[in-house]
């Protein structure tokens, strides 16, 4: 069972700071350089500065961006800049946000902590691999600051009722913060502190799963950072706060889950010309031919004619320069040799990303090196990419469904690299965890 629990959550204190959309950031995996210098000077208590400080001439050892986050929070906390709120609770989260044709969408989460679990146990399951870079950069930052300062980002399958109708009861009151991010996304949170309310939600996570959308190497860090304080606290309790991780939990119902797709860009070995590109695609798919302006910087109507068709057929599209926008249906005969020499599931190997991977990349491009391989989300990006010679081609792949995303995860088996991009980001500075070997739960028995 998911054993999820109310915390006293640090946080910004408006009355210092004014407004919190100048002290949060987006997560610390996606703030490309310039941005994150960017940050650094727009508020000098900005939270780039505890997820992703500078680094300096001279770092070493003794004196490093992960030793000066642990200074500013430390800092931070002793001028009041940050506060512990007084009592245990749920943070009720909203996203609100622009999409398709000028509608809005609005996702709900709950922010809580979470206790940690091994992938084995069947409780938390990921969906994408890890690398070892960023989950030991995100340990030395831990060790340093021993600090949940992002919320990791999961969903949980199943009826959203109770919960949702246990979060709405948090919009009774005005929420905490309500800030803007630029001018088209909305953040608010409140806090749910009433006990039934409480134990009620306990409760009713006891028999979800949790599938991790976004922050799987913060996950794992987590879990190695409990292996390691387990190894060194002289009073290991199931308790302490280490045994835990923060996270907004979303409903797989939602309507504002959103996925997005990561389109992928290729440069074939041998140099393969786009008539030659077409000509190994041919066997197994059905190439229809649409035409676009050389200028044209979008295709959304072709995208969309991609999602349409997507509910039925395995369709991906094609740009390999000139005038030409191919949709590519996949034939039985491609179906069947993307499954061949495979132990993974039907679910698995039926997914269009994996059928471009292993069918199109893998045996009929023979394309093995990841490092041939471009991601982008942009397909105006994608489309100028070609035309400017800088790739072969442009795969355009439609959104990777929640429920397929559940079904492989749930099955043990994770999906190729860049599979979901799950939008928009969750903020990262609303409200902090600490972890370190003298943080005990302070939440009632009957929770525990």
């Amino acid at each position: 069972m998911a054993r999820v629990l109310p915390f006293r959550g640090y946080r910004y204190n408006v009355e210092k700071i004014g407004d919190l959309g100048a002290v949060v950031s987006p997560p610390y995996d996606v703030i490309a350089d310039e941005f994150r210098r960017e940050l650094h000077l727009r508020h000098p208590y900005n939270v780039i500065r505890l997820i992703l400080g500078e680094d300096r001439t001279g770092d070493g050892a003794s004196e490093n961006r992960y030793i000066r986050a642990s200074r500013y929070f430390q800092k931070w906390e002793e001028a009041g800049i940050i506060l512990r709120d007084p009592r245990p609770g749920f943070y009720v989260y909203r996203q609100e946000y622009p999409w398709k044709w000028g509608q809005r969408r609005v996702r709900t989460g709950l922010i809580g902590m979470v206790g940690l679990e091994e992938y084995s146990a069947g409780v938390i399951f990921p969906h994408e691999r890890t690398m070892p870079g960023p989950k030991a950069d995100r340990l030395k930052l831990l060790q340093a600051l021993p600090v949940n300062l992002e919320q990791i980002f999961c969903f949980y399958p199943g009826p959203p009722e109770p919960i949702r109708g246990l979060l709405e009861r948090a919009f009774q009151d005005p929420p905490l913060y309500d800030f803007w991010e630029g001018e088209e996304t909305r953040h608010r949170l409140w806090a749910l502190q009433e006990t039934h309310a409480l134990a009620e939600i306990h409760t009713a996570f006891r028999d979800r799963q949790l599938i991790v959308a976004d922050g799987h190497h913060r996950y794992e860090t987590a879990l190695t950072f409990r292996r390691e304080m387990l190894g060194v606290d002289r009073n290991p309790s199931p308790v302490k706060a280490y045994n835990h991780v923060m996270m907004t939990l979303v409903s797989a119902e939602d309507e504002g889950l959103t996925v997005l797709p990561t389109h992928r860009l290729v440069t074939p070995p041998r140099h393969q010309r786009p008539t030659q590109i077409l000509q190994a695609l041919e066997p197994y798919f059905h190439l229809d031919r649409r035409v676009i302006a050389p200028t044209e910087p979008r295709i959304q109507k072709y995208l969309q004619e991609m999602e349409d068709r997507g509910g039925e057929d395995h369709v991906l599209g094609l740009y390999v320069g000139g005038d030409a926008f191919y949709l590519l249906t996949l034939k039985n005969t491609g179906l069947n040799a993307a499954m061949v020499e495979s132990g993974d599931s039907q679910a698995f190997q039926e997914m269009d990303l994996v059928i471009l991977h292993h069918l199109v990349f893998q045996k009929l491009l023979d394309l093995h090196d990841e490092a041939m391989i471009g991601y982008t989300h942009d397909e105006g990006f994608a489309l100028e990419q070609v035309r400017a010679g800088r790739y072969a081609g442009a795969f355009f792949l439609n959104p990777t469904p929640v429920g397929q995303v559940v079904e492989v995860a749930t099955a043990g088996e994770r999906l190729p690299a860049k599979a979901t991009y799950f939008y928009p980001k969750l903020v990262s500075g609303l409200v902090f965890l600490k972890v370190d070997p003298g943080e005990v739960l302070d939440v009632s028995s009957e929770l525990l």
